[in-house]
């Protein structure tokens, strides 16, 4: 039964091969409206992109679960998402200045917090947006874009603990509600009363994140009122209390407005003072430096803030318009791909009938001739050739059954769906259009207004500089001209600088603690954002953060939203392509043809050992039988046609009246042929009675010498009689091996025996095989189905000539435009600009503000010094400046009153 069980394999096997190649429907998406949402506010001021990820999220989809697989689409590298084709940040003229990285290094070592303490924040953030109200309402209609659904089957997810009414569905994760899970008790995202707590956490009066942020400003503002106090108490004390007066009033000497009698040395109690006061005057002016570069680095920040923004408008506006194509060319060539695909896979049913048939035929083949493959030894290359088609021809047409599978099920038989899906695309694609489009206006909008107020920003940072500046400068003018006769009131001059000094250290410092508190915002704000792109999920919920967060991490939205299984006809024909190209079908049934044309050349071995043996009668060549013909199996069913040297036989043949026989045919068949050409005449074996018989009528006289021809009388012997009986019969067993040889080879079909033996009385194939299995020889169902099957294929490789494949490139096209890696791109330009230029900027400004505070209310205390220092001239003084007149020198006495 070793035929029955081959065939039983190879049916299994095909049926197996092409089963598993069963394309699932085509899935289609229809896209909707976000319409709300309980952060609606926080929502849209995300990219829109995450819109349309979330639209094509929520399509309505039919597939197989055993079709389920993950595709890594291989789209082309284009200049739209690759990184540094964005345009040039602008570069500040002074950004060589800039010292930024200063500033921001030491906020951060003086703010750095733990992961969980930012984490903590954004849950209080979440929750404080959090419209309660409407995101713990926990079933939504069944239709709404918000209902949490399988991605199989689009049915509602059910959860354990509760079962919502008919025609709704539980909500799809939001700012209060976990994923819900099938089967599974639902959770809230965070404990209910921690909503409650959350805007306490947030700037209640008790440990909040405000009054943590504020503690430095309030710290910064008590001691700048405690110096202002100081300074207020320092100049009442100064000028109205009359014991600082009185000269004799050492205990307060040190504040007094007074004079020391004895005068001050020039280099220790002038010179000093002064070099001090320049310092700290050039501290001043590099402070309103410091603070000047850090505007300029806001501006340069926020100018391409708005260039990042504005390109990721742009970049949007490009990524839906070369969305709109692919699906507008699509829409106009699917019906039409339909009709080319149906031409393409009608009439295909022998593609896998046929092999079915071959498969069948093989088993026949051994089941009629499995004793002449045994005799032969050739099973091994019969089952080499079975195992050979099984191997490798049946994938090839698993493959292409598969493509054909796929043009009918997933595009022919949905073609109608796949537009509807597409016109409903199209149209959501467009509004998004208009939105981006207003999205840009308004960035256009803010943009022109920050430039608008650009010179009020800068005058507002500077004004407290400039001031400090001309203040510092006017009490150096002072300094400088207290020795020289063009001004009285030095004193007073630096007197007023010391005080208006010490008003804006104090004002300055107060700035300075404020713009602390805005870095320490900033920079959390800035830690906080890298918690929130790590999952998008806590703040827009589950069926838009799959995009969200392939916005940022380089994943393709047709991959995060199974887009590519959706639409994977055009994947399959892609990939049923790549087979086809990788295969070379002739050189795959040439697997299956080499063993058949070996079993061919060995089946004539059949008739080999006949043939043999009927040659060692023909030519044996003996005295009395001197036969010495060799036959092949061609000359063998025509021995007539065996080509001699001479025209008749060597020998004398019986009864013939003593003559030889000529080689050519009477009209005979061949077993007549031999028996005539080898009935050699007898040989005398005694001299009487023994002779040759010339004429039909016996001599009267027999004798003839020993061995000499005869064949007449007692003594004649015929040696050679059981020689031409072996031959004879040897020939009949030859014709009955024969026969079957060539049955073998008319259904094996690599040649027919009709063409070239006329001995063969059967057909090609024969009627045995006819009637049990197939009309045409195995060989030739072969070839036929070669033909077929590269026929199909070619016809497959064609299709992407045809519509259908237009709609693959379309196909392909649209889920390469998916690719929105500039999202990712976009926002670290962002990010940068706003947490380390316009970061870097705010700090440095905050650092100058606390160096011009520190600095003032050092020029305050320097100017009251020097006010004091060089109110006029000492007694001892004016009396050296006398004795030097005397003695005819020049002298000069300061116009100041004596003290």
């Amino acid at each position: 039964m070793e035929w029955l069980r081959f065939f039983l394999r190879g049916t299994i096997f095909l049926n197996f091969r092409l089963l598993k190649t069963r394309a699932s429907q085509i899935i289609f998406f229809s896209i909707n409206y976000l319409s709300s949402h309980p952060m609606k506010s926080f929502v849209r001021s995300l990219p829109l992109v995450l819109f349309l990820c979330f639209e094509i999220s929520n399509a309505d989809l039919d597939r197989h679960p055993q079709q389920e697989r993950e595709l890594a689409l291989e789209c082309p590298v284009d200049d739209f998402n690759v990184p540094g084709n964005d345009e040039s940040p602008t570069e500040g003229f002074f950004d060589g200045y800039s010292q930024g990285a200063h500033g921001r290094s030491f906020v951060e070592r003086i703010r750095s917090k733990p992961e969980s303490y930012y984490q903590k924040l954004l849950d209080n953030v979440i929750m404080f947006l959090c419209d309660v109200e409407i995101a713990s309402e926990r079933c939504v209609e069944e239709d709404s874009p918000y209902a949490a659904k399988d991605w199989l089957d689009s049915a509602c997810v059910k959860a354990a603990d509760y079962e919502c009414p008919s025609g709704f569905c539980e909500r799809a994760s939001n700012c209060y509600w976990n994923s819900v899970h099938e089967g599974q008790n639902r959770t809230t995202r965070f404990e209910i009363d921690a909503y409650e707590k959350a805007a306490q956490a947030l700037y209640g009066t008790n440990a909040s994140y405000v009054r943590e942020i504020g503690q430095p400003a309030l710290i910064g503002c008590v001691v700048s009122s405690l110096l202002f106090l100081f300074w207020v108490v320092f100049f009442v004390g100064r000028y109205l209390c009359c014991c600082l007066w009185d000269p004799l009033g050492r205990v307060c000497f040190l504040c007094s407005a007074i004079p020391k009698k004895d005068g001050y040395k020039m280099c220790q109690h002038i010179i000093v003072p002064v070099f001090l006061y320049l310092l700290t005057l050039m501290g001043i002016i590099a402070a309103g430096s410091l603070a000047f570069v850090g505007n300029e680095d806001i501006s340069v920040a926020l100018s391409n803030t708005f260039t990042h923004a504005d390109g990721l408008a742009e970049d949007l506006s490009v990524f839906l318009g070369r969305s709109k194509v692919p699906l507008e060319n699509l829409h106009t060539v699917v019906e039409d791909a339909a009709i080319d695909a149906k031409s393409i896979f009608d009439g295909t049913k022998h593609v896998k009938d046929d092999a079915m048939d071959i498969v069948k035929s093989f088993a026949g083949y051994l089941h009629l001739h499995s004793e002449g493959l045994t005799e032969i030894d050739a099973i091994r290359q019969f089952n080499s050739a079975s195992v050979g088609f099984e191997e490798k021809v049946i994938p090839i047409t698993q493959n292409v059954q598969g493509m054909l599978d796929t043009l009918k099920v997933d595009l022919f038989e949905q073609v109608d769906s796949i537009k509807g899906s597409i016109s409903n695309a199209l149209y959501q694609l467009e509004s998004f259009e208009l939105m981006v489009t207003n999205w840009q206006g308004i960035i256009n909008d803010y943009e022109g207004k920050e430039l608008g107020i650009r010179d009020v920003r800068r005058a507002a940072v500077m004004m407290l500089f400039v001031v400090s500046i001309f203040v510092a400068s006017i009490g150096f003018i002072g300094i400088i001209i207290w020795k020289r006769r063009v001004c009285r009131c030095s004193s007073l001059v630096i007197k007023a600088t010391g005080f208006f000094s010490a008003l804006l250290g104090s004002l300055s410092l107060i700035v300075a603690s404020a713009f602390l508190c805005a870095s320490f915002v900033l920079y959390d704000a800035c830690q906080t954002s890298s918690l929130v792109i790590r999952d998008f999920e806590p703040i827009v919920g589950d069926r838009v953060s799959p995009g969200a967060n392939a916005c940022f991490n380089d994943t393709n939205l047709a991959v995060a939203f199974n887009i590519t299984e959706r639409m994977n006809f055009q994947q399959k024909l892609d990939d049923g392509l790549r087979e086809i190209a990788k295969v070379n079908i002739t050189e795959q049934f040439v697997f299956v043809a080499t063993p058949l044309s070996d079993i061919e050349l060995m089946v004539e071995k059949l008739s080999f050992t006949a043939l043999s043996a009927m040659n060692k009668a023909t030519a044996a060549n003996q005295i009395l039988c001197p036969f010495n013909d060799t036959y092949t199996v061609d000359t063998l069913t025509k021995p007539w046609e065996l080509k001699r040297d001479i025209m008749v036989t060597p020998y004398i043949i019986r009864n013939n009246m003593g003559l030889p026989t000529p080689y050519r045919r009477f009209a005979e068949d061949p077993e007549t042929y031999l028996s005539r050409i080898y009935n050699k005449a007898g040989a005398c074996s005694a001299p009487t009675s023994c002779c040759m018989k010339y004429s039909s009528t016996p001599p009267t006289v027999c004798e003839s010498n020993i061995y000499a021809d005869c064949d007449h009388g007692a003594n004649c012997a015929y040696p050679c009689e059981s020689l031409k009986a072996g031959i004879v019969e040897g020939y009949k067993q030859f014709v009955i091996i024969r026969q079957k040889e060539l049955a073998m080879i008319a259904d094996l079909g690599l040649s027919c025996p009709l063409n070239t033996n006329d001995d063969f009385d059967d057909t090609c194939p024969t009627q045995a095989f006819r009637h049990q299995y197939d009309n045409a020889t195995l060989f030739t169902q072969m070839s036929v189905y070669k033909s077929k099957i590269i026929g199909a294929t070619d016809d497959l490789v064609g299709l992407t000539t045809t519509s259908v494949g237009d709609a693959m490139i379309e196909v392909e096209d649209f889920l390469c435009t998916m690719n929105v890696s500039f999202v990712e791109r976009r926002y670290e330009g962002v990010r940068k600009d706003i947490c380390v230029t316009l970061f870097g900027g705010v700090a440095q400004i905050n650092w100058a503000l606390w160096f011009l505070g520190i600095f003032l209310e050092m020029v305050a205390v320097i100017a009251h010094v020097i006010a004091v220092r060089v109110k006029g001239v000492s007694e001892k003084e004016a009396a050296a400046a006398k004795l030097l007149s005397d003695g005819g020198r020049r002298s000069f006495v300061r116009r100041a009153k004596l003290y």
